[in-house]
């Protein structure tokens, strides 16, 4: 039996069609009339596959995109309608953009000899991986990180990196974060998942010092990591065992990570920075309690999130308030690192709105080892953004 799938659709008719058509392809079936069911109850979303219709009374397919992006949801996409071919490709484009797994668009009147073409991959795929399979990948050193350039935006200078987690799966290949994480975080593996993390970029930094690299390396921790019993004593062993040079890390925490107790969260923070770490507050903006943890917890740098950067090209409100924090965390003093940059356009305004440090596929896309040394080697402060965005463009190593 394959797992759940979900019919988002006002029409009862279509409900009942599409449940026939998915149970015949062993899914267990079900079903939401309107945006605000979902709001109410989103276990529902917690599925393989969603048939998503474009239009749902006062919301549309784009307000339930962003709530699945919102929810870092797994689950591959079918857009159904009676609308048009260029109304759905927009809407495919932009769950695309947020990174949502987008299979296509099918008219509702070819909804009963159409669907199978879209099951067909999806029975052949493989079967999501278990915590048992990721609790083994980290034994067994399954695991790798993929480092996305990060430089100085009113200069040009490469200054480090942030290291972010793969799976080298021997079946499935490689596997991204969206695709382990919440398995992680549901089943008590955060916490050895990040010590193997932070592990593996001690280890890579060493190899770039060894190179006469001075490249600092960002890491995300997640409130599990704070709370440990004995983090600072193991630590700090880790930090001797392979020399690490901490003032050269940055230690990121997302404001959604569920920091319960401030107070013993501001000890541990305090902890690591008096032993020469940088922290940083990741995804500004998205939670909350932004404000209050910023105000509480001894941050140096502040992550604005890319929800608010990839629109600043596009939409005014966007660019208000990410230039509002550019400006919140230069008078605080802190470093203000912009992520998620993929124009030149939107380079070219958080360098004028003064921001720190930024990174994104307009600058590079995340690589491995081998394949960043490469492009640090080639890379020209002085080139224009748009001639090294063609020279990267090709280069997803990860």
């Amino acid at each position: 039996m394959l797992s759940d799938a979900l019919i988002i659709d006002d029409d009862c008719n279509v409900q009942l069609l599409g449940k026939m058509l998915l149970r015949q392809h062993g899914y267990q079936v079900v079903t939401a009339s309107s945006f605000g069911e979902l709001v109410r109850q989103p276990d529902l979303l917690n599925v393989e596959l969603i048939l998503l219709d474009i239009g749902l009374g006062e919301f549309t397919s784009l307000d339930i995109l962003e709530y699945l992006y919102d929810l870092r949801l797994n689950a591959s996409i079918i857009l159904i309608s009676s609308c048009t071919e260029e109304t759905a490709a927009h809407a495919i484009a932009e769950g695309e953009a947020k990174g949502l797994k987008m299979l296509g668009f099918l008219s509702k009147s070819k909804l009963l000899t159409g669907l199978t073409t879209f099951l067909g991959p999806l029975k052949k795929a493989p079967k999501a991986p278990t915590s048992d399979e990721l609790a083994k990948a980290i034994r067994e050193q399954q695991l790798f990180l993929a480092f996305q350039p990060q430089i100085s935006l009113q200069h040009g200078n490469v200054i480090g990196v942030e290291a972010l987690v793969r799976w080298q799966d021997p079946q499935r290949g490689v596997l991204y974060p969206d695709s382990f994480i919440p398995l992680a975080e549901q089943n008590g593996l955060m916490l050895p998942l990040t010590w193997y993390v932070i592990e593996l970029a001690m280890k890579q930094q060493a190899q770039w010092q060894s190179r006469g690299w001075d490249l600092n390396i960002s890491i995300n921790i997640p409130a599990a990591f704070i709370q440990a019993e004995g983090v600072l004593e193991a630590f700090d062993q880790l930090t001797q065992e392979h020399q690490a040079v901490l003032s050269k890390i940055t230690l990121e925490l997302t404001e959604t990570a569920g920091v319960e107790c401030l107070g013993y969260a501001c000890y541990v923070l305090k902890a690591l920075r008096q032993r020469g770490c940088k922290l940083a507050l990741d995804d500004f903006g998205t939670g909350h309690s932004s404000l209050t943890q910023l105000y509480r917890l001894p941050f140096s740098e502040l992550k604005i999130d890319r929800s608010f950067v990839s629109l600043i090209d596009q939409d005014k409100e966007a660019l208000v308030i990410t230039a509002s924090i550019i400006d919140l965390g230069t008078r605080l003093g802190l470093t203000v690192v912009a992520e998620g940059i993929e124009t030149s356009a939107q380079f070219t305004l958080l360098v004028e709105a003064g921001c720190t440090v930024g990174q994104g596929y307009c600058i590079a896309h995340p690589l491995t080892a081998g394949a960043f040394n490469t492009w640090l080697r080639e890379y020209s402060p002085s080139a224009p953004i748009t001639h090294q965005t063609s020279m990267l463009s090709c280069s997803k190593a990860c």
